[in-house]
């Protein structure tokens, strides 16, 4: 079964295992960004009650 699949990715030119890795970078970046915008609004919420 094995095989197969690793036959039918190199015919398609797609890694599962690749896109599966790429798309958790993807995700941890998202949730990396995500949080530096939350630290801002935090941030300027913070400057602008002073």
């Amino acid at each position: 079964m094995r095989q197969l699949n690793i036959r039918r990715e190199n015919k398609a030119g797609v890694s599962i295992d690749e896109e599966m890795i790429n798309m958790i970078k993807f995700q941890q970046a998202y949730n990396a960004a995500a949080r530096v915008i939350s630290m801002v609004d935090e941030m300027m919420d913070n400057m602008i009650s002073i």
